[in-house]
């Protein structure tokens, strides 16, 4: 994965005031940062580039994020995907838990959220052999803590 790659982020979410606290924060981080505002255009943005991570809504027009998820079963090094939703428990069941490495529930901390961006991203750079890499090494960690704390 090159150097810029590591640190390429894509932020998908149809609500403005979200994203553009979400990119302004992970840039603050030092990170590569794109948006979409639903999931067609996140189609387009992976076809130009190769993220690490991937922040996801889940409830979009045009395309949802389930839609995305299915979309990144296809690829051969898949990014880490991080759900932010305030979707019911029925809506997050449809996800491919193979391809969903965190779901974090809005209302959300964006510092804390781009520290655990910035922590995946790390991973990932480390390791392209897949999604079930990264579950492994945030298992039982801070991060994996993290998420299911925000997931309830």
């Amino acid at each position: 994965m090159k150097v810029e790659q590591q640190r390429r982020v894509l932020v998908v979410d149809d609500e403005p005031g979200i994203r553009e606290l979400l990119v302004r924060t992970l840039r603050r981080h030092e990170l590569i940062v794109d948006e979409a505002n639903d999931g067609a255009e996140a189609l387009v943005r992976m076809r130009e580039h190769q993220y690490a991570v991937i922040i996801l809504d889940l409830l979009m027009p045009v395309l949802d994020g389930v839609g995305v998820v299915e979309a990144l079963a296809g690829l051969p090094s898949p990014p880490v995907v991080l759900v932010i939703t305030g979707a019911s428990r029925r809506e997050i069941d449809q996800l491919n838990p193979r391809l969903v490495h965190g779901i974090v529930r809005k209302p959300f901390d964006a510092e804390e959220l781009a520290s655990v961006v910035v922590a995946c991203a790390e991973i990932r750079s480390r390791n392209s052999y897949g999604a079930m890499a990264i579950a492994t090494m945030i298992a039982g960690s801070p991060l994996l803590a993290w998420l299911n704390r925000l997931s309830n």
